[in-house]
């Protein structure tokens, strides 16, 4: 009887916990919003390419490398990352390493020891406290931003380990495909305020910026779009609300919050052609039966289709409002990172810069299987009962 009062009381005391915590983040004040910048923005969809510029240009940093990642690994690709990092430090750069304290788990106290001793100021971000300790565990720094110098920015879905350069253990997780920026131009100096803004969040030595304003008269337009406390879904709620002929969706997992999901029903209901494109497979328990209620719903509509990517795993993370606006960045289409997480995206104003990379997209979407209302309404036992239970935990995954 005891044991069952005591799981009673830690139950209310986890619900409490995570009512009151979300509370307070909706209270907390938004995000800053950045004003629309130029300059040049390189895409990239392959991890070997990314990692090669990215290598490249640490090696080159003169002044400092500032790195944010939500995942770190232990492995020869992180070991590889750690080398360049503390090279850098050798030669009289300033580097800073933050990585999400739970996403980043694999990196020991060793790792963090040879670093330092190295030069390199390493630290983790958002790490569980007291008060809301459940919800400040689940709720996690997302964001993958590197800034070097003054003049390089990154911003992007790919972690650092072995899988992002299609070194999987798994066989169906390979290749990695996810898409990032590298950027040259005004932006940088936004970039790194948001990196600052992380660092400077914990009880660390303060840390100032090197970023000089830049202008450009030419170049791509765009805008960096940080979330922290839910910004993301009214910005996803607004773009879709206007969008009046196209939307391409690609995301790893498709959990939208009820109000996101709700302007996608709209959408189509007023002749938006949606496409969206997910993984065949999934890389976390649950999350690919969690989208089977709202895929089936969408799919109930001629104008939606839905797409499966089998050439390995879809990690990337992008939205495209008419052919005309590209959302690309850390964040999924689902409601830990639209409610919960810390997450930065990029909105590029470009028919230019999204014809670019539309054979990219093209390519997923033939390397994938089309997904039919037939088919999810025919699923296995074990599937449906999955289903079941995805769709208790949605908020969680």
């Amino acid at each position: 009887m005891s044991f069952v009062f005591c799981l009673f009381f830690l139950l209310i005391l986890v619900l409490a916990d995570f009512y009151f915590g979300r509370k307070k983040m909706m209270n907390t004040p938004s995000q800053k919003k950045y004003p629309h910048r130029k300059g040049e923005i390189q895409f990239f969809g392959s991890g070997p390419e990314f990692f090669d510029q990215l290598f490249t240009d640490i090696k080159e940093a003169q002044h400092r490398v500032s790195c944010l990642f939500y995942i770190v690994k232990d492995d020869e690709c992180s070991q590889n990352f750690f080398s360049l990092l503390k090279e850098a430090a050798k030669r009289g750069v300033e580097v800073y390493l933050l990585m999400d304290w739970l996403g980043s788990y694999k990196v020991k106290k060793s790792i963090v020891n040879d670093l330092k001793q190295a030069g390199v100021h390493v630290d983790f971000s958002c790490k569980p406290r007291i008060p809301y300790f459940f919800f400040s565990l689940q709720r996690r720094n997302h964001r993958k931003i590197t800034v070097i110098d003054d003049q390089i920015a990154f911003l992007g879905g790919f972690n650092v380990g072995r899988e992002y350069i299609n070194e999987s253990k798994k066989p169906e997780l390979s290749p990695w495909r996810d898409y990032h920026l590298r950027f040259t131009g005004e932006v940088i100096q936004d970039l790194e305020a948001e990196f600052l803004a992380d660092w400077n969040q914990e009880k660390r030595p303060f840390l100032n910026g090197i970023c000089q304003e830049k202008t450009c008269e030419h170049g791509i337009k765009h805008a960096i779009l940080p979330s922290k406390n839910g910004e993301l879904e009214d910005q996803m709620i607004s773009m879709i609300a206007a969008t009046k002929q196209s939307l391409f969706i690609g995301s790893p997992y498709f959990i939208p919050s009820q109000p996101v999901f709700q302007q996608l029903i709209a959408a189509l209901e007023r002749g938006v052609s949606i496409t969206i494109l997910l993984p065949a497979h999934a890389d976390h328990p649950l999350v690919k039966q969690a989208a089977y209620p709202y895929l089936r719903k969408l799919l109930q509509y001629k104008n939606a289709s839905i797409h499966l990517f089998n050439n390995g795993f879809y990690h990337a993370k992008i939205v495209i409002f008419d052919n005309r606006l590209c959302d690309i960045g850390t964040a999924n289409f689902d409601e830990r990172s639209q409610l919960i997480n810390w997450e930065c995206n990029c909105l590029i104003d470009s028919s230019v810069f999204i014809a670019n990379i539309q054979p990219v997209i093209e390519t997923d979407i033939a390397n994938s299987e089309t997904l039919t209302l037939d088919g999810l309404n025919h699923l296995s036992t074990g599937e449906r009962v999955k289903e079941r239970i995805a769709k208790v935990l949605r908020g969680y995954l």
